[in-house]
């Protein structure tokens, strides 16, 4: 009789132990989002998670509650009317891209269109670490190591030079994906063109 007890009070005490580490774990999830808008497909992040040793740019803008890190073609993505020939040349050969960098602090549902759609995506914060890390490896950076910003249409606050160029098979959402893979989310890259590919394959692989 006295085994049993001993037996169902190892029990209790290993599902105490085993629901606070799971809550821990949990607890030490980072949660992005993917959003689309439009043409366009980006990361949202959390500023305050963002670790300043692995992403030093964060310090000019940790006063905001959030950051939309997007890419896509210099040109195109900051012309105000999205004029056709400008994506039609984006897409034919490769060009210059840019990275989007736009910190705010209103909520998320409020600072996108009624159209945009959202997908919720749980990191740990090693992988959180690994994203950061590849937007601050995307960035190109002038002889003291700053990112350059763009001059398509005058000198810009919030588009950035990015090493990788833009085509075809190099879209907004492959450059998704690509960050999403580089953090160990599991998903592919590859082939991944339009927003639709993008969130069928992150809804697959996320957790």
């Amino acid at each position: 009789m006295k085994i049993k007890y001993i037996i169902l009070l190892l029990f209790l005490i290993s599902r105490v132990l085993w629901g606070q580490e799971s809550g821990i774990e949990e607890s030490g999830k980072i949660t992005i989002s993917v959003v689309q808008q439009a043409w366009h497909t980006g990361i949202i992040l959390p500023v305050q998670e963002i670790n300043p040793e692995i992403w030093p740019e964060v310090s000019s803008f940790q006063e905001k509650k959030y950051v939309d890190v997007s890419w896509g073609d210099e040109e195109f993505y900051q012309a105000p009317e999205s004029p056709v020939f400008l994506a039609v040349r984006a897409i034919l050969w490769p060009t210059q891209s840019v990275m989007r960098i736009y910190p705010f602090s209103i909520s998320i549902s409020s600072a996108y269109t009624s159209e945009a759609r959202f997908l919720e995506i749980k990191l740990s914060r090693q992988q959180f670490d690994q994203l950061t890390r590849f937007f601050s490896n995307s960035l190109a950076r002038d002889e003291s190591n700053q990112p350059i910003a763009s001059e398509a249409y005058g000198k810009s606050h919030y588009f950035f030079l990015s090493k990788r160029k833009y085509h075809l098979f190099r879209t907004c959402n492959t450059w998704v994906a690509l960050a999403l893979k580089q953090a160990g989310l599991g998903n592919r890259s590859c082939c991944v063109l339009n927003a639709n590919q993008l969130f069928r394959e992150l809804g697959q692989t996320a957790p």
